[in-house]
Parts: structure tokens; C-alpha cells; sequence
């Protein structure tokens, strides 16, 4: 190790630098807000009512006052109220909240504070579905920044009385009189409360909160997810998934995607024709889409879609329905074909492999092969397969297995890409253990044994750029992207593109060379989202849609 003189700049280690900026900021915050013992707090009790409505800032989601009362009545994956004003640094905040126990999401409740930005607070996160509470910090990059979770009993359709207290970075929770957390955490020292919800209906009263405001505060600041909504609600279905992108001859993007009332939406009263396949088009490489229409909608669960345009022009949706029959879930797969980029298609779907399921798109290898990526499952098994077609899809082969044999439970949604040799990679979903892959050396006629790809993974999706790199998005960890720049030898990652678990994702170069993803939120509520990125040497560049 090198000599240090003693008259060099001191340099702190990074913790020791934190630990610094912290103190000075609580000190700051301190000297903002004295607090005499002997002096009593000043306490906020905003008014909810319509009068008063102009002093909160409305995020997201679909918000009504009452007198007295503030309710969030849309089932959207995440909505946000923030009090405009004062702010805090420690306080004691106590408010009623009743989750009704309507809709198929998460029903959640939520006490944000200390929020600095319309995405930058603490998000207390009261899941009456699953009966657990869940602290959070939310910033814009990463929505879910989980710091605690435990067990909670949760009754829906009743008034619960909620406490969060802050004290410098210990931040308390009691709920109905009982203690549920105290943590600590030091990156959001001062800000504002709020109330949220997640996939659900939540109605919220009697808000009071106990602190000294901070003078001289900064403004809210108005920040924006790196990632855009590009199809949500009812113009489609309330639970929206399983995206798939392609870009055609013409340069539109062309995005499809499952609509239905549920992740599984077989027919009823309300859907008699149960889940549908729905279609969203940009002109102007993903800046902007059209409002979503139906691209697809048999007499039963038509789900999984993905898209691709062939040499032809022929633009071949796949996908798979399910239906009941005889008390039991049957499936298989079926294309649908539009001939005119696009803006018609087939009315009825051809059903070309009964009992497997898909969850990729046709690939057209350079002799003119189609190859679809398949998966079925028997007596608790499950293992992947491709189909072959050698007449432009008139006729498909029966499917070639891969992995059946194998030991291993493989779900197993399959897609293949070629490898610059003419040797086929295919990767295949496991939940149980790490994803898997196989090597075809006869465009699918022949499969290696399947090997560990080193990583897990749900639905994979392969796609080449115009550098050569291979990239493989997926759902785990939350919605993740592996790059190989050796022929699927090795893989670098997982980059997170975004936190949550819904994935499915699916990417396409844009013309600048950067990465469009589509994937969706899980969830009543649920949306299609689109982020753009750029691939670097040892990540990706999170990029604004200009």
C-alpha cells in the first residue's frame, strides 16, 4: 500500500461520507423544526372535502371527496394523493382506512410520506388480500424498494385506525393500536404525507398529523417513471398481459397483447366470449400508440399472443386457448394471419396443435423453415417442443419435444433463435429450478439434451441486435434482461429493466439502434408498458421516448 503524506486531502470512505451527509441533513432538519420538550407539537387535521380539493395533488388514479372522506375508486396498480403542503421532517401521522373488498388485485391500502416527488416517498402498503403489510421506498427508477414485510391481518369492508411515526430515520408503524415495524432508514429525511392505493377501491378519514413543518421547503417535484403506459383499462379489458412486439416492413411497431377479467378470463355472463387478443400500433418508433382494438376474439380463452412478419408480409399472431370441457382445462395452439399490415385479420383461428400451448412467435429461418416455440405438460410433467412448417404455414409437423426426458420440470414456455453458424438455441421456462436451453443442429429436427442455463427465468424472449448480441428478456428477477455477445456461450446480466413481476417482456431494435420493451404489470389494473434503453459494454441506459 502507498504512503499517505500527512498534509494530503483526507478522503472518507463512501459509508463514512453517507453517514456524514446524513447527520448534516437531520441536523438541518432539526434546526428547521426545534422541538422544546415542554412545548406541544402543532397538529394538522386537513379538511377532506371537494372545497378543499385543490390542496392535494392528485398523482394518479381516480380520486372522490366526501365530506370528510377521500376514496380512490379505480382498480389501478398504483394511485397517489399527496397533501401539497406542509412538510415534515418528524412527525406523527394517524389516519382510517377502509379497503373494500371488491375486485380481483392485491386490495391495498397505503400512508405515503416524507414524499419529496410524485414518485420519491416512504409507501406504508397494507395488502388485504394477503393479509401482510410492507414498507416501501419509492423512487423513480425503482418504484419498490422493499425494507420491511411481515404478516397482517386485514378486514376488508372495515374502518382500521393506521399510525406512522418518524423520529430522524426511525420510522415506526402501529396498526389498530398494535406495533407492526420500526426501521430505520435514512434517505428521505423530510417531505410530505399522502394516501395510495394499489389494485383496489380504498376510502380514507380523519387524517391528523402531529409535527413542527419545515421552513423553506422545496416544491414537489414532478417526476415521471422511465417507462410509459401504452395500454390500460376498459378500451381493452381491466387485466391486460403477455405482450409481444415487432416492428413491420413499413417501419409501424405493431404490439399485441392478452384482454381479459383476470389471468385467467374463461367465458362468462360478463365475457361470453372469455379473454381476446388485442392490438396497439406507433408510427413514430414507440413515442406514441393508437388506442387499443381488438385484433381477435374467439368463442373461448384466447391468450399468450405473439406477432411476426414474415418474407411474405403475412403477419402470423400465435397464440393459445384454453376452454373447459367435461369439468376439465383444455388448450391448444392456433394462428391468425392479416395480410394488409395488420389492419385485418383471419375471423377464425386455426387450431394447429391440440394439448400444447405457445408463448413466442413464428421464427422464419433463411431457407424459408417457420419454427414455433411450444410447451405441453402430462401426469405432472412438463417439457418444451417446436413445430416445424416447410409450406409457408399451410401445414405444421407434430411437435418435436425437447427435454422430455430430462429429470427436470420444464413449464416450459420455449422460444429459438439461430446462431450465426445455422445451429439452433432454444431456452425454455423452469419454475422449479434454473431456466434451461438446447441446441439444434437441423433447424429443429434434433434437440441436444437440455443443459442449465446458469440462471432462472419465466418466459423467455430472444431477440438479435444489428451489433450481433443476443438479447434474452424475462420475467426474474422482477423484469430482467441477459445479454451474450458470444453466440449464447455466456450470458451478462440480469439487468433490471423494471421492478415488477408481471414481465413477459419482448424487445425490437429501433432505428437508432437503441431497445424497446414491452412487458405488463400484474394484477387487476394491470397495464402494458414500453421502456426504451440503450445496451452498454456492462448494462443498459435507461432512455426518455423523445
Amino acid at each position: 500500500m502507498a504512503a499517505v503524506r500527512r498534509d494530503a486531502v483526507v478522503k472518507l470512505k463512501p459509508a463514512l461520507l453517507l453517514a456524514a451527509a446524513a447527520s448534516l441533513l437531520w441536523g438541518a432538519a432539526a434546526m428547521a423544526a426545534p422541538r422544546p420538550r415542554d412545548t406541544p407539537l402543532p397538529v394538522l387535521t386537513p379538511t377532506l372535502s371537494p372545497a378543499r380539493a385543490n390542496a392535494w395533488r392528485l398523482v394518479s388514479g381516480q380520486w372522490r371527496f366526501g365530506e370528510g372522506i377521500l376514496e380512490q375508486e379505480m382498480p389501478e396498480r398504483l394511485a397517489a394523493a399527496i397533501l401539497t403542503t406542509p412538510v415534515f421532517a418528524d412527525f406523527r401521522l394517524t389516519a382510517e382506512v377502509n379497503i373494500r373488498g371488491v375486485g380481483s388485485g392485491v386490495r391495498a391500502a397505503a400512508i405515503l410520506f416524507r414524499a419529496t416527488g410524485t414518485l420519491s416517498y416512504y409507501w406504508l402498503h397494507l395488502d388485504a388480500r394477503n393479509n401482510q403489510a410492507i414498507l416501501v421506498r419509492s423512487a423513480p427508477d425503482n418504484p419498490w424498494i422493499e425494507l420491511a414485510r411481515r404478516p397482517l391481518p386485514i378486514r376488508q369492508d372495515t374502518w382500521h385506525t393506521v399510525q406512522v411515526e418518524c423520529a430522524g430515520p426511525r420510522l415506526t408503524v402501529h396498526f389498530d393500536d398494535a406495533p407492526v415495524f420500526s426501521v430505520t432508514d435514512s434517505a428521505l429525511v423530510a417531505g410530505r404525507v399522502g394516501f395510495g392505493t394499489s389494485q383496489g377501491r380504498v376510502a380514507f378519514r380523519a387524517l391528523r398529523v402531529e409535527g413542527r413543518p419545515v421552513k423553506g421547503s422545496k416544491p414537489l417535484k414532478n417526476e415521471h417513471p422511465p417507462y410509459q403506459v401504452i395500454s390500460r383499462g376498459e378500451a381493452a379489458g381491466p387485466y391486460q398481459a403477455f405482450p409481444d412486439v415487432c416492428r413491420l416492413k413499413n417501419g409501424d411497431l405493431l404490439c399485441v397483447f392478452y384482454a381479459g377479467y383476470g389471468h385467467v378470463s374463461l367465458p362468462n355472463a360478463e365475457w361470453p366470449k372469455g379473454g381476446r387478443i388485442c392490438l396497439v400500433r406507433s408510427r413514430d418508433e414507440g413515442r406514441t400508440w393508437s388506442p387499443p382494438r381488438i385484433l381477435f376474439d374467439g368463442e373461448q380463452d384466447d391468450r399468450d399472443p405473439h406477432i411476426a412478419q414474415l418474407s411474405d408480409g403475412t403477419l402470423l399472431c400465435s397464440f393459445f386457448s384454453y376452454w373447459s370441457e367435461a369439468g376439465k382445462i383444455r388448450f391448444g395452439t392456433c394462428l391468425v394471419a392479416s395480410r394488409d399490415g395488420g389492419e385485418t385479420w383471419d375471423t377464425q383461428s386455426r387450431m394447429v396443435l391440440p394439448n400444447w400451448a405457445c408463448s413466442a412467435p413464428v421464427r422464419e429461418m433463411k431457407d424459408g423453415t417457420y419454427l414455433l416455440g411450444v410447451y405441453t405438460e402430462e401426469n405432472g410433467k412438463a417439457w418444451g417442443g417446436v413445430i416445424r412448417s416447410t409450406d409457408r404455414g399451410q401445414t405444421w409437423s407434430a411437435p418435436i419435444p425437447i427435454g422430455k426426458d430430462a429429470g427436470v420440470s420444464l413449464d416450459a414456455e420455449t422460444d429459438v433463435i439461430p446462431l450465426k453458424d445455422g445451429t439452433l438455441f432454444a431456452a425454455l421456462r423452469s419454475s422449479q429450478v434454473n431456466q434451461h436451453y438446447a441446441l439444434s443442429p437441423d433447424l429443429g429436427l434434433t434437440w441436444s439434451p437440455v443443459q442449465d442455463i446458469g440462471f432462472k427465468g419465466h418466459c423467455p424472449h430472444l431477440t438479435r441486435l444489428r451489433n450481433g448480441a443476443i438479447l434474452l428478456t424475462q420475467r426474474l428477477p422482477g423484469t430482467a434482461l441477459y445479454v451474450s455477445r458470444d453466440e449464447a456461450k455466456s450470458w451478462q446480466g440480469p439487468y433490471a429493466l423494471d421492478s415488477v413481476i408481471g414481465a413477459y417482456p419482448s424487445t425490437v431494435e429501433l432505428k437508432d439502434g437503441s431497445v424497446l420493451v414491452v412487458y405488463y404489470e400484474e394484477g387487476e389494473g394491470s397495464a402494458i408498458r414500453a421502456l426504451r434503453f440503450r445496451l452498454k459494454k456492462d448494462g443498459i441506459e435507461p432512455l426518455a421516448f423523445r
